[in-house]
């Protein structure tokens, strides 16, 4: 049997390879589409658009109108909402889908930098992809994924002559100061970012001072300087100290209600990931023949511990990873090729076989390019999800107000009601809400069950009526299947009857607004709903009742809806009124 080495690849099938990878890494990162705060985060710009300047108290609810709003999303909302009015729904999609792969593809050229081949990093990129696919969504994170790899892309050029000559490129290390100015107005991670920064600054500088001493004085001052002007960075936002002074409190206490604070083993599907990644970075870091940089080593086992914590942190884990350890990997595979030498052979081709394999690899890309294709065929509204039915039928029945919403569903209901119906609690949480707004609206929800909970001390003892009438709501939306606790306190509750129901979303109305034949707003018991049927089928985005297209977000198509739904209820109450 005659064997060759792997440089020796057709050119053809090296490509093949590649453009393989490229597809699995796309589809992976285009996985994830329509998450649940991302009408919100788009309506939040729009407003700000809208109206010329940023909003500083809590917007589209009832509750709580005139609390502080410590909005530290406000870069990412601008950009979406921006993105949103001139790309449209799949445009969002497809940057968030293409900005993935680009953050790897600086990855895969930071290794061949280190002499990496190409193809050894592409390969590399796939568990990289997996541990980014289930937090690659179009929300505020994905801006602190993209500033993290950009920080360690600056990381990187600063300390790349560091092994042999100790010798740092300060410019780059300056210019992460705007980046974490730009990072902290976009997403709370730059918390983390920060962590990561002088952390690498710390022990660079001690990595110094052991090797030069006293003669290292003049860098360590640069590296004090730099990051104490990053710390100070912080500061600069619309909120000056308010905002970290925020974060810290809010970081202080857990949130066992946000599933992607839970620790990984409660993770589901990403634990899988996360175990793929560390073993590699063991096994890499254990049997590499390169030179060990401890700082890279060390910064990454800091991430990890903290993906164990807060399974969120996964995401800059993948990304620590596909900047520092591609050269380990690679070291990694010699050595498994050392030991088992027929795992670095192939047999020469025969033009048969060639041709067979240029057929599988045109059939994989056909497959990939297939299913890459049917999902941005099916991106929409899924309404055996989200509650595109229910909202369509409040549009046909008049049916507006004051509405207590299951958490989930919040912001896709503040945007697709406003502005005639406003929220009692949504995913903003404790930025525009205290903390006792928070803790009845989940007593509503989870009732006494407290192993998801976190309640302040002074939130008094468990009530699911105190959000039922805190600040008059008339409504009632919740998940039929998820919040079980609330739909049966809500099924047993004399003061308010059922309106709407499909195997998804339930929807009650207050009695004495929506059951009594003398008050304006009473439905009928025929134009009531109910029905154990799961909705079907994907609404085309944003999925609202009565707005679609790019300015669907748009104040003025809200008001515009607005008046032509005030208009057909004049006309339907008139009409009453003469069959009266």
């Amino acid at each position: 049997m005659n064997h060759t080495s792997q440089s020796s690849v057709p050119r053809w099938l090296h490509f093949g390879i590649l453009t393989l990878l490229t597809l699995v890494a796309a589809n992976l990162l285009a996985w994830r589409s329509v998450e649940p705060d991302l009408w919100g985060h788009i309506q939040y710009g729009e407003d700000w658009i809208h109206a010329g300047k940023m909003p500083t108290t809590a917007s589209h609810t009832y509750s709580t109108p005139d609390y502080p709003w410590v909005n530290h999303e406000n870069l990412f909302e601008l950009a979406v909402a921006y993105g949103q009015r001139t790309l449209g729904g799949h445009g969002l999609m497809t940057v968030k889908c293409v900005s993935g792969l680009c953050l790897l593809w600086i990855m895969v050229r930071n290794a061949s930098r280190q002499a990496v081949p190409a193809l050894a990093a592409a390969v590399a990129m796939i568990p990289v992809a997996a541990g980014l696919a289930e937090f690659w969504l179009m929300r505020p994170q994905l801006f602190s994924f993209l500033f993290f790899g950009l920080m360690l892309v600056a990381i990187e050029h600063a300390f790349r002559d560091w092994q042999a000559v100790k010798a740092v490129n300060m410019l780059w290390l300056w210019s992460c100061i705007p980046l974490m100015i730009a990072w902290t107005n976009s997403h709370g991670g730059f918390a983390a970012g920060l962590c990561v920064f002088v952390a690498v600054l710390g022990l660079r500088g001690v990595e110094l001072w052991l090797h030069h001493r006293r003669m290292a004085t003049s860098t360590l001052v640069q590296f004090a300087v730099i990051g104490a002007l990053a710390i100070l960075s912080v500061l600069v936002n619309p909120y000056g100290y308010k905002l970290p002074y925020w974060m810290i409190v809010s970081l202080s206490q857990p949130r066992p209600e946000v599933s992607e604070w839970a620790n990984i083993l409660d993770g589901g599907g990403v634990l899988f990931p996360f175990l793929i990644l560390s073993a590699l970075s063991i096994g890499s870091v254990c049997l590499t023949r390169f030179k060990r940089d401890w700082v890279q080593v060390i910064v990454l086992g800091l991430i990890a511990v903290q993906s164990i914590g807060h399974l969120r942190h996964l995401a800059f884990f993948a990304i620590a990873f596909g900047f520092w350890m591609p050269q380990h990997v690679w070291s990694l595979w010699h050595r498994l090729v050392k030991w088992r030498p027929t795992l670095g052979a192939h047999e020469e081709f025969t033009g048969r076989a060639a041709r067979l394999i240029g057929l599988e690899l045109v059939a994989a890309a056909a497959a990939l390019v297939g299913l890459l294709g049917y999902t941005f065929a099916t991106f929409g509204v899924d309404r055996s999800k989200y509650p595109v039915s229910a909202f369509e039928y409040m549009a046909s029945e008049h049916i507006d107000g004051r509405l207590v919403v299951t958490f989930d569903w919040a912001q896709y209901a503040l945007a697709a009601l406003a502005p005639d119906t406003t929220v009692g609690f949504d995913g903003r949480y404790d930025t525009c809400y205290p903390q006792s707004v928070v803790d009845m609206n989940f007593d509503l929800l989870f009732g006494s069950d407290m192993s998801r909970r976190h309640r302040a001390a002074d939130s008094g003892p468990v009530d699911s009526n105190r959000v039922l009438e805190f600040g008059s709501p008339n409504l009632v939306l919740l998940d039929y299947i998820a919040d079980v606790p609330a739909v049966q306190h809500l099924n047993n509750h004399p003061d308010w009857i059922p309106l709407y129901r499909d195997g998804r979303a339930a929807l009650w109305g207050r009695r004495l607004t929506f059951a009594d034949p003398a008050w304006p707003r009473y439905v009928a018991p025929e134009r009531r709903w109910i029905s154990d049927v799961m909705p079907e089928g994907i609404a085309a985005w944003p999925g609202f009742p009565n707005r679609s297209g790019r300015d669907a977000f748009s104040p003025e198509a809200a008001a515009r809806a607005s008046g032509e739904h005030r208009d057909r209820t004049t006309l339907t109450a008139s009409d009453a009124a003469r069959q009266w």
